[in-house]
């Protein structure tokens, strides 16, 4: 089942949703990394995020599209080992939403002496607009070495449980924050 749920979102996050009629899309620069749990180092490993600028008749507005790639050892506790993706998605629409989420955590790690969330403390959450159906969920969260993360937590089912979590660390949530607002500008321009 989970071996499926990461094909499922391998094949989702490269073709956005599939068959969607007047579709393009652009690939952009970004330095946000995106970080997940590795049982061998006990770590947070950072992953490289890629980034697309898309745009569908189905969704108003354009999209930005990040994908890490991962390794889904994280989700089956190790049995077979392949590759996951971990997406987020931000409609024009659901700016503000993750801009509320970084402002939560910047908040957060001002705080003469920040709380140690040991569990994720929820702070947002939008149904993407790019697939109706996808929650995204961000939280504060502390590592066991103390290391502040914002978490992302992917949930593609109408359980309420989230399909995986990924974390963000305190220097790509900046670089997340530069390209919402280079997004908002209309900033971005196409790399060849």
């Amino acid at each position: 089942m989970k071996a499926n749920i990461a094909i499922i979102i391998t094949v989702l996050s490269l073709t956005g949703c599939g068959s969607i009629g007047a579709y393009t899309e652009s690939h952009a620069d970004t330095k946000v990394e995106f970080s997940e749990y590795s049982a061998n180092t006990d770590h947070y490993l950072n992953q490289q995020a890629s980034l697309k600028v898309a745009q569908t008749g189905l969704v108003s507005g354009s999209t930005l599209l990040y994908a890490a790639q991962g390794d889904s050892s994280v989700l089956n506790m190790g049995q077979l080992s392949s590759t996951v993706i971990y997406p987020l998605w931000i409609n024009e629409s659901e700016v503000d939403k993750v801009e509320f989420a970084i402002n939560k955590y910047r908040h957060w790690q001002a705080q003469v002496t920040p709380d140690n969330y040991l569990t994720i403390e929820p702070v947002n959450e939008y149904v993407s607009e790019w697939m109706n159906g996808v929650t995204f969920k961000f939280g504060l969260f502390n590592s066991k070495q103390g290391m502040p993360f914002l978490s992302v937590c992917y949930e593609f089912s109408e359980a309420g449980t989230c399909t995986f979590t990924y974390m963000i660390d305190e220097q790509s949530v900046e670089l997340l924050s530069n390209d919402l607002h280079k997004f908002k500008q209309h900033l971005f321009t196409p790399v060849s």
